[in-house]
């Protein structure tokens, strides 16, 4: 639709004020013309022997009508005149833009950098206002044939949007705007065939994302690296979100991963079980400390934290009689500064140790000797 003219605007704000001081004339007579029948009511029923109860509520609930239905046609006439106000301000403001009106009505200069440009928010809000206006004024049959040219305006706009988002590879944003189009004239048939595009196109291009996805899932699940396995299916759910077959690839990878998991645990809590029964302790400890790296929350993990405690101790037993005999070994050898160096370590690492007190006893003679060989 074009651009209302000033002209038509001009024409349309005088018949909307006819209209509106019309409606006001009407919600006057209708007040009045109740408020004079009811007087009457109530007259004629005080003179009567009997009166009625029912005559009386009849004629409140009468009079209580017609005020609301004068009340209300008032309502309607003034939001007509607030926004043919509103309009004339727009176009005051689009035709002197750099003219601002005070609180006290003085026009005053809004500076040379406001000329020739218009606030995009007021630009809206006055095309809103034109157009709740203009539907105000219709009758039900112009009421429907300005929503069949918005439907069909709609229509054609989509026609040259959606091949425009497909050529991005963006469906979601065209699927949401043909829903939305949908939503407001659905009984329009086009929508149809933009969707039917939308799926074909989507689906040709979800076999060539889903081809190279899975090729790349197979080689990273080959190397062990999940996790970017798993931000690939991500990223192919991400373009193809209500996929089945990329939902399956993420099952698949889900599965495999899980399984590849319970194999690697399985297989590190085998070999740290085996450390155990050959007393290696610092071979277990390795073990255990890897596995429960990388797989905190696994059963195996919360089993061999209870025995930590055990085999920290063992291990920390197993390397200091280690050292006690490298220590032994190089005092035979009489390789003291190595036997000096070792020392340290020992009593450095387990200073409440028992071989720690006795090099304590032994060090300064080993020093000595260590000392003579430089």
């Amino acid at each position: 639709m074009s651009e209302p003219t000033p002209r038509d605007d001009a024409y349309l704000v005088s018949r909307s004020r006819i209209v509106s001081s019309a409606l006001e004339a009407i919600s006057v007579i209708v007040v009045a013309a109740s408020l004079v029948w009811a007087v009457e009511r109530f007259w004629t029923a005080s003179q009567a022997e009997k009166p009625a109860f029912g005559d009386f509520v009849s004629t409140v609930l009468m009079l209580v009508s017609s005020w609301a239905a004068g009340l209300l046609l008032w309502g309607i006439a003034e939001m007509i005149r607030k926004l043919d106000a509103l309009l004339a301000a727009y176009h005051d403001f689009a035709a002197h833009p750099h003219v601002i009106t005070v609180g006290d009505g003085t026009a005053v200069s809004g500076g040379a950098e406001g000329r020739g440009r218009e606030s995009p928010v007021f630009q809206e809000l006055a095309s809103l206002l034109r157009e709740v206006r203009d539907i105000t004024l219709l009758n039900d049959a112009e009421r429907s044939k300005r929503l069949e040219m918005q439907a069909r305006g709609t229509a054609r706009r989509l026609t040259d949007e959606v091949p425009a988002l497909l050529r991005e590879h963006n469906w979601i944003e065209a699927q949401r705007r043909v829903q939305e189009a949908r939503e407001r004239f659905p009984t329009l048939t086009e929508w149809d065939a933009l969707e039917r595009q939308i799926e074909q196109v989507r689906s040709q291009v979800e076999a060539r994302d889903l081809e190279s996805a899975t090729r790349q899932v197979n080689d990273l699940a080959a190397l062990g690296a999940w996790e970017r396995a798993y931000e690939v299916v991500l990223e192919l759910m991400e373009r193809h979100p209500n996929s089945p077959k990329t939902a399956d690839l993420a099952k698949r990878v889900s599965q495999e991963r899980e399984r590849s998991e319970a194999e690697s645990r399985a297989r590190l809590m085998a070999q740290a079980q085996e450390a155990v029964h050959s007393r290696d302790w610092n071979g277990a400890m390795t073990l255990a400390g890897q596995l429960i790296e990388r797989y905190p929350r696994s059963p195996e993990a919360h089993a061999l934290r209870i025995q930590i405690p055990t085999l920290r101790e063992n291990a920390e037993i197993q390397t200091r009689k280690y050292l006690e005999a490298e220590i032994r070994k190089h005092i035979e050898e009489h390789r003291y500064r190595d036997a000096v160096r070792l020392a340290n370590e020992l009593i450095e690492r387990y200073p409440d140790s028992p071989q720690a007190q006795v090099l304590r006893e032994q060090y300064e003679k080993l020093a000595e000797k260590a000392a003579a060989q430089r």
